[in-house]
């Protein structure tokens, strides 16, 4: 017994008819006698009587088709409500986002999304990516923002932006007419900060230096880039930073990469089951409203992985 069947059967006490009930069905004469025949197999029964002109439901038959209605009827309003609650944002929503985007894209879009939709509530927290990963495995978490791409068959990846590298060293590290630079002068450099073991930043960094000479006496890797960039001011060397976390009292010479530029792909990440599409177009339309609009512009890089 199929919906369809039910409503071959609905269409033929209504119209009282096989060819009228299979042209208001958008399907052949043929097909509704065979469905419904298959139906009456089925539950051992004939639902309409035939024997007269025009045919009408049998006793049985009339029974059989007020249920039909009641449950076409009811199957009806879940699709209603389906629909209803898949376009509404109200409720509590978790998410995950990794340190290095976190510190810099949340205070942006936290103001104006929590006025836009003042009942929908969004718990984040910080998480490094493997971390986010296996949430989203085990359903823990709702969504997630990250660097991709993962590869990852149960995940679901939202391309947000393309966020470049930008190079961050001592004021004199360079003669002032630079105002750009290669991974090949990089490596030459040495002395580099980097963020802890475990970020994806730190692993990003390494693939596009290659080098982590340290000759410092003074050896310190953390988890805030913004110690880091303090680090390069009060003490030297240099680090890498994505250009989000540059402002304008920064102390240390900027320098961006001559193209093809490295930049670190962010997206928007979730459970492949999870269908609040309409919390996911929102966020992203919040998130590429408030990042540079050169970041999705760029079309010359090369996409720097983490994994």
């Amino acid at each position: 017994m199929t919906i369809q069947q039910l409503e071959y059967v609905i269409a033929l006490d209504t119209y009282r008819h096989f060819v009228t009930a299979a042209e208001k069905c958008f399907v052949t004469q043929p097909t509704i006698t065979i469905q419904v025949k298959k139906l009456e197999d089925e539950i051992g029964f004939l639902i309409f009587d035939k024997s007269k002109s025009p045919f009408k439901p049998s006793d049985l038959g009339e029974v059989f088709i007020a249920k039909a209605k009641v449950i076409l009827h009811e199957i009806k309003e879940l699709k209603n409500m389906v629909n209803v609650e898949l376009d509404n944002l109200e409720g509590e929503y978790r998410m995950a986002v990794i340190p290095t985007i976190s510190s810099y894209l949340i205070p942006l879009i936290s103001g104006s999304f929590s006025k836009k939709y003042p009942n929908t509530i969004l718990k984040i927290q910080e998480m490094e990516s493997d971390q986010i990963i296996l949430a989203l495995q085990k359903k823990e978490i709702d969504l997630g923002i990250l660097v991709t791409p993962l590869n990852e068959p149960f995940i679901r990846e939202i391309k947000l932006y393309n966020e470049p590298f930008i190079f961050y060293g001592q004021e004199d590290c360079f003669e002032k007419e630079k105002n750009s630079i290669s991974a090949s002068e990089i490596e030459k450099l040495g002395n580099i900060w980097l963020l802890e073991n475990g970020h994806c930043f730190r692993n990003q960094v390494l693939n596009i230096c290659g080098n982590t000479d340290n000759n410092k006496n003074i050896q310190f890797q953390s988890g805030s880039i913004e110690a880091l960039k303090r680090m390069v001011d009060n003490y030297g060397g240099y680090t890498l930073v994505p250009e989000m976390a540059l402002n304008n009292t920064e102390k240390g010479r900027i320098l961006h990469f001559n193209e093809p530029k490295p930049i670190r792909e962010v997206s928007l990440v979730t459970h492949h089951t999870f269908s609040k599409d309409v919390l996911i177009d929102a966020l992203r339309m919040e998130i590429l409203d408030k990042t540079p609009k050169e970041f999705e512009k760029n079309e010359r890089f090369i996409k720097i992985n983490w994994r």
